[in-house]
């Protein structure tokens, strides 16, 4: 049989600025490491300069929908 994608919960924070940004990074990556499969949207907001995306690379398809915005980092992926 085929093996069943992981699924993870996205995000509906818009634009909302985090209170702290560290937290923030934290939460999305606890979120999307190793996620396959988003139920709901992905949202990319306010990543600081240098912040290591590598935790994105599992995911194959997003139900909601892609919000990448007000980052400072210089690639995604």
């Amino acid at each position: 049989p085929p093996a069943v994608p992981t699924v993870c919960t996205g995000t509906d924070m818009k634009l909302l600025r985090p209170s702290s940004p560290e937290s923030h990074y934290e939460t999305l990556r606890h979120l999307y490491q190793g996620c396959q499969v988003v139920q709901g949207n992905l949202e990319l907001t306010y990543l600081a300069p240098g912040a290591d995306t590598a935790f994105l690379k599992d995911i194959k398809e997003v139900q909601g929908y892609v919000l990448i915005a007000e980052n400072q980092v210089s690639g995604v992926g």
